[in-house]
């Protein structure tokens, strides 16, 4: 049970409550616009069986320290525990850690839970933890999470089952990154030193360990007899078989080869409608994004006005209209869910949102480029929706002089030439809903993350970045990221053609199933998964 001492007040004025209604608005915002379907819960749970996923990817490794890849993320959410996690509600509490106390705006202490142990049979305590998070501060760990947490000043550990952390400066979203599976996934030290690092070996305190990682094919997760919630989880094995093509991972859900899958085709829920014995679970909000960078360190797109071009040669509603037969929203990287922080589906108040192909034409012409130019988008085929996407962006951009070869290639090669800006002129992915704001934005704007995408800088940004991670009042927070979003559409660093959904699909006898937002594969969670059950 939650400690009652986390209530008190801090500092005569900020006690637990209000620091977490300052730093979970987007939490508190999803449980309004976007709660989701559940399972059935159905009868009494019943022990065991095997649970088949169809994953469209693979994960490119099991190191969630490592990976920015949803794909690790999938997985390591069911091997990894965190001090604090969501509950069914959505609403923070704690896990590894059976109490904290925000003593003051920069100071945490977590008590651990005891006799906690790592699939290998060591027990979890206090230095692995402090390691975890020294480990993704450390460069030469090339974590894609290490600018998140060099806010953290200090590390301490006074006894085997204490941690206190110390941050800089007030960190408004600090308890909700604690409480997110693959931004702080608990590590053992031992196990990581022995290996090198976490990508094809795993160790946690979660649910389910690793069994078998076969890349392209199939992982294996094994029930953890050891796990420390009472009679969880129910399943005896959880299979993610690795199927790319759609219509195959529909086919096998249809003869029930695999149990779950999930979609982002807007299509897919009129197709298995009247599907035998297979649930959809819609979602009610648009929480993923494609997201376009522009490859900012070399021309044309190091020129404002190019980019601008670019932004106002799109027909985003269009685009909404012709590859999500309507069912999506005018976005940027704070999708419609999040609203207030996110623009709610209207592009009024974003500059250079609106389509305009001669204005694009005006803008090219005053960049020195009268005649238009000529560029390349890459995008990737394991995703059939963003190369539609970049189909009707390329017709539409070539009315506005921007004529675009579309590259396809190997998701693996375009994820990683995305993060590092290494291609040679744009790149479209679709990026997922995360758990603050700050988790939305930071690491890809701010000038010195290492994972700024398109490599712009610019001071107002890091302003700007820096007030929201740091302003404990929710409305001044909405304010910032609001302006923040203004802002980065008049300059076209980043741009985002619509924030979509999408729908799980789950075979009849899957009970106990809860679905929540999160950064995963069509913004879903999955970690609910240690409490399904098979009724058959």
């Amino acid at each position: 049970m939650e400690d009652e001492r986390t209530d008190r007040l801090v500092h005569g004025h900020i006690d637990r409550r209000t620091f977490l209604k300052g730093a979970g608005g987007t939490l508190l915002a999803l449980s309004r616009f976007d709660r989701l379907a559940q399972a059935a819960p159905g009868g009494p749970p019943r022990r065991g069986g095997t649970f088949v996923v169809g994953a469209d990817v693979s994960p490119p490794g099991l190191d969630p320290a490592k990976s920015a890849a949803a794909h690790t993320w999938m997985i390591s959410e069911h091997v990894y525990s965190n001090l604090l996690r969501r509950s069914p509600t959505n609403k923070l509490v704690p896990d590894l850690a059976e109490s904290y106390d925000v003593v003051n705006p920069t100071t945490f202490v977590f008590k651990l839970r005891r006799g906690v142990q790592f699939h290998h049979g060591r027990e979890l305590v206090a230095d692995d933890v402090r390691y975890t998070f020294e480990r993704m501060m450390d460069p030469r760990t090339g974590s894609p999470w290490r600018s998140i947490w060099l806010i953290i000043e200090r590390i301490d550990t006074p006894d085997k089952y204490t941690v206190r952390f110390t941050t800089r400066r007030p960190f408004a979203p600090f308890l909700s990154y604690l409480g997110t599976p693959h931004y702080s996934a608990i590590v053992p030290r031992d196990v990581v030193e022995r290996a090198g690092d976490l990508q094809q070996t795993a160790s946690g305190t979660g649910p389910f360990r690793v069994e078998r990682f076969v890349s392209e094919n199939i992982v294996v997760l094994r029930r953890n007899p050891h796990y420390y919630e009472d009679g969880l989880p129910y399943l005896d094995t959880i299979e993610y078989r690795i199927i790319p093509d759609e219509a195959a991972r529909l086919a096998a859900l249809r003869t029930g080869t695999i149990h779950y899958t999930w979609s982002v085709d807007p299509l897919v829920d009129e197709q298995v409608r009247t599907m035998p014995g297979v649930a959809v679970l819609l979602p009610r909000g648009y929480c993923a994004q494609h997201t376009l960078a522009l490859n900012q360190t070399k021309p044309p797109f190091n020129d404002v006005r190019v980019r601008r071009a670019v932004s106002v040669g799109m027909n985003r509603r269009e685009v909404i209209r012709a590859v999500l037969r309507g069912k999506g929203a005018i976005s940027t990287k704070i999708p419609p869910c999040d609203a207030p922080f996110g623009y709610s589906g209207d592009e009024k108040g974003l500059p250079y949102y609106e389509h305009n192909p001669q204005l694009a034409r005006q803008l090219l012409a005053e960049a020195g480029y009268p005649n238009g130019i000529d560029t390349t988008l890459e995008v990737p085929p394991r995703f059939p929706l963003t190369v539609r996407t970049g189909e009707v962006l390329r017709e539409q951009w070539a009315q506005a002089g921007i004529r675009v070869t579309l590259r396809q290639g190997e998701w693996g090669a375009l994820l990683t030439a995305f993060v590092r800006t290494t291609y040679d002129g744009m790149s479209m992915i679709p990026t997922v809903w995360q758990p603050d704001p700050d988790a939305h934005v930071y690491d890809i704007y701010h000038s010195d993350s290492a994972i700024n995408l398109g490599k712009f800088r610019d001071p107002y940004v890091d302003q700007l970045l820096e007030q929201g991670r740091t302003t404990l009042d929710r409305d001044r927070r909405v304010a910032i990221y609001q302006q923040l979003q203004r802002y980065v559409a008049d300059q076209a660093y980043m741009l985002y053609i619509y924030a979509s959904g999408a729908v799980e699909l789950v075979r009849d006898f899957v009970k106990g199933y809860v679905s929540l937002p999160g950064a995963q594969p069509g913004s879903r969670s999955r970690q609910f998964f240690k409490t399904v059950w098979l009724d058959r």
